[in-house]
């Protein structure tokens, strides 16, 4: 009976470790992109970072994602973060429409678009526009 429960016991931590690796493996660009986003505001808490603040405002304010890494392509940059206009209307449309910070830039982006009479494949829709197909 003992040796039953213990072959259990293994049976169920071996396929619990299974399971733990595939997660990790299957989502590890993820994990990556976390790991990277906690030691950046670890840092930030110290003093020391590489975003400027106008970044690591961004940072904190949910506005990046591993399409969008503000983290590690932005590191001692001495520009200004993104733009506060554009930050507000796709902050209001993550807000308004319960949507992802990826969907919202692509709604943003997609309404920009229609503003300047193209469509959102990005082709232009004036009539007389030229365009060319390889």
């Amino acid at each position: 009976m003992a040796i039953e429960i213990l072959h259990l016991k293994l049976i169920f931590w071996g396929l619990l470790a299974v399971v733990v690796v595939y997660l990790v493996v299957s989502r590890r660009d993820g994990l990556s992109y976390k790991f990277q986003e906690i030691n950046t505001r670890v840092r930030s808490l110290g003093g020391s970072t590489d975003l400027n603040s106008s970044f690591r405002d961004d940072l904190e304010s949910g506005l990046h994602s591993s399409n969008f890494d503000i983290i590690s392509h932005n590191g001692d940059d001495s520009r200004a973060g993104l733009d506060d206009e554009s930050k507000k209307l796709i902050r209001d449309i993550m807000v308004s429409e319960n949507v992802s910070f990826d969907k919202a830039r692509l709604i943003f982006t997609e309404r920009k678009f229609g503003d300047n009479d193209i469509a959102s494949d990005g082709t232009p829709l004036d009539p007389k526009a030229v365009t060319f197909s390889s």
